[in-house]
């Protein structure tokens, strides 16, 4: 197989960047359009519902979906064996979904003291909350994943992020159409998923599964399920507590999603790269080439440094006028920007984590110190919640994300020390300068343009550029490689 083509690593990031992007346009033009129509209540609201179902989801998932992806990414060169072991995985999806499906609905039928647990109960919207379940069951992303196919998934989720934001502007209109809400949220969802299976039954019809070897992939997704669960957990419990600690109609829950939202869409540019970097790390173990591993961290882990630096210092600069700009109108407003600023710090730790957790431990196959950092990050989350909300409500559930975040990081780079050196954070001394240039830089035009969309604009593209270009004043070593790659691939496109 060495003549093998590898799938593009940079193609692949591109693609799912350009997605990560969508993602980050889409919710900077709902989230203060719904703060304005439903309400942060209602959005409040959302959250905690949305917390609930996404346990049932992750019930039926069972880890499945990383270890799918992982064990495709092992088997990919031989498209035989490649399928029938989809089919073996997705078989088991189907039915721990369907079981998890049946407890949400014991859930929801039995329990008339939901609203005592988590200070919501309406069951029309538990009810329409079910698709999401059955929207998971039939997601098999994790597939394309394995394959090194971010192509189709891109064009797809494309076409259902627009159709959906088409839908809210449309159809939401009111604090009375947050079930419509729900009901365009889980219906993309479920149509986006469904939309993948044409592809793969044209590609690779159905196989019977082999009976004997689905225990073992149950058995080995657990590895996988239980760290899963804990990481959701302090995910998504921030919410649920703040809506039980708090009864103050989910106000604050709705304070600290919003927050966390504009936070988690920035890193989703971090964290693109680990979904590329899982399949080709896990396919380059698989073939025992543990030094061409290495590599492959190291220069994703430079490359994470290189952007979450300007991310998490840019977005700390230009959160003064952004908040004020795009959440101007909606009650209670000006409490998302402490929980913004708290949160910026996890664009460093999330990320460093990826690297770390999501790019080296789980494709090499290092559990322990894996599911390790992520009860140890569950352990503090869950601690200072209990300790903080009660007293700051939302802020202090941004700095119980924050402590919980670094404190995996920590875990996980302590795991890591002999392959990764933690050194490398103090080498990128060049990324951590430009990038607080920049910030004093943001927020000085902020306060002396004032709070303006303009304003915004010349904040991240002078703010960008001052970044990139003080990195090359300093000579960075990575930026410059990088640049030298391109020159060299735009001077053989030129000769030929």
């Amino acid at each position: 197989m060495s003549g093998e083509k590898k799938p593009s690593v940079v193609k692949n990031y591109l693609y799912n960047l350009s997605y990560q992007i969508l993602l980050l346009i889409v919710p900077l033009i709902t989230m203060p359009y719904l703060a304005r129509t439903l309400g942060l209540g209602n959005q409040g609201t959302f959250s905690v519902l949305y917390s609930v179902v996404s346990c049932f989801v992750l019930l039926g998932c069972v880890g499945l979906n990383l270890y799918g992806q992982r064990e495709v990414a092992y088997s990919r060169q031989d498209p035989v064996q490649c399928n029938r072991i989809f089919w073996e995985i997705e078989s088991i999806r189907i039915l721990t979904h369907l079981g998890s499906l049946a407890l949400y609905f014991g859930f929801i039928w039995f329990n008339g003291n939901v609203k005592g647990i988590i200070n919501v109960y309406e069951p029309a919207y538990f009810m329409l909350f079910s698709l999401e379940i059955v929207a998971s069951m039939f997601d098999i992303s994790w597939y394309y994943q394995g394959i090194e196919n971010f192509r189709l998934q891109t064009v797809r989720n494309f076409f259902v992020k627009l159709l959906g934001l088409a839908l809210i502007f449309l159809f939401v209109r009111t604090e009375s159409d947050l079930w419509v809400y729900i009901v365009i949220y889980t219906g993309m969802n479920l149509l986006g998923n469904g939309s993948l299976w044409f592809h793969k039954l044209k590609h690779g019809g159905f196989v019977r599964p082999d009976m004997a070897r689905m225990p073992r992939h149950l058995r080995q997704s657990l590895f996988l399920f239980f760290p899963q669960v804990a990481t959701t957990v302090y995910a998504q419990l921030d919410r649920v507590m703040l809506g039980v600690l708090l009864n103050d109609g989910n106000v604050q829950a709705g304070v600290y999603d919003n927050g966390e939202k504009v936070v988690k869409i920035v890193l989703t540019v971090i964290t693109s790269i680990g979904l590329v970097m899982l399949s080709r790390v896990a396919n380059s173990y698989m073939k025992g080439g543990k030094e061409e591993t290495k590599q492959y961290v190291t220069v994703s882990f430079r490359l994470y440094l290189c952007l979450a630096v300007p991310l998490m210092f840019g977005l700390l600069g230009v959160a003064e006028v952004f908040v004020p700009r795009f959440f101007g109108g909606a009650a209670g407003f000006e409490q998302i920007l402490p929980v913004m600023c708290v949160l910026c710090p996890i664009i460093l730790f999330i990320g460093g984590s990826n690297v770390f957790g999501i790019q080296f431990l789980l494709p090499t196959n290092q559990m322990r110190p894996y599911v390790a950092s992520v009860f140890v990050g569950m352990g503090v989350n869950v601690f200072l919640n209990f300790l903080l909300i009660p007293a700051h409500g939302a802020v202090g559930a941004a700095i119980a994300t924050c402590v919980a975040e670094f404190a995996v990081l920590l875990v996980q780079g302590i795991a890591v020390r002999k392959d990764i050196s933690p050194l490398l954070f103090l080498k990128c001394w060049r990324n951590y300068l430009c990038g607080g240039g920049m910030f004093f830089l943001v927020r000085w035009i902020g306060r002396r343009m004032g709070s303006s969309f303009p304003t915004l604009f010349v904040q991240v593209v002078l703010g960008a550029t001052v970044y990139f270009v003080l990195l090359l004043l300093l000579r960075d070593p990575f930026l410059l490689s990088g640049l030298r790659i391109v020159l060299k691939k735009l001077e053989k496109r030129s000769e030929q």
